[in-house]
């Protein structure tokens, strides 16, 4: 019947007589048929080690970074960080500087003085004013790169 459907691309006879004796002889569950190939070892146990020793000697490391210095692919990597190692990455949480009162006085005073005090004129001379370009003394960090792995019971960092 197979043949008059399906013409010369149909199942031979003998093929699908092979294969009900195959399952009436052996396991009924394909899953437990030998597969060609090699088995994934991209989870192995020599893997999560080197990327926890990577991860700690950097905890800021990305995924494709960890990816690029084993060799593997990206899902790899970020299976063996979020299910072996169970950790995730995190930002640092930013706490804004709020002054008691007291410095709050303190800093009040501070300006006062100096306000009144002779050498404010000098040095009120000495400034020379620009373009209103800001400049600082240190690179500010953005929040995407203070992210870092941790392990997921231990609380976020503050900054």
């Amino acid at each position: 019947m197979l043949q008059q459907v399906y013409g010369e691309y149909g199942l031979k006879e003998r093929t699908v007589f092979k294969w009900v004796q195959s399952f009436w002889e052996g396991p009924e569950d394909p899953k437990d048929d030998a597969r060609s190939g090699h088995p994934s070892t991209s989870s192995g146990n020599e893997n999560i080690d080197y990327v926890r020793s990577l991860l700690l000697s950097d905890h800021r490391l990305t995924v494709r970074m960890t990816a690029e210095e084993l060799g593997l692919g990206k899902s790899s990597i970020h299976t063996i960080l979020m299910e072996h190692l169970e950790m995730k990455k995190v930002c640092a949480k930013t706490v804004p500087k709020l002054l008691t009162p007291e410095q709050n006085l303190q800093r009040k005073e501070c300006c006062v003085d100096w306000k009144t005090s002779e050498k404010s004129s000098e040095f009120l001379e000495r400034v020379i004013t620009g373009d209103e370009s800001w400049i600082y003394e240190y690179d500010i960090e953005l929040k995407s790169q203070s992210r870092e792995w941790k392990p997921k019971d231990l609380p976020r960092l503050k900054k």
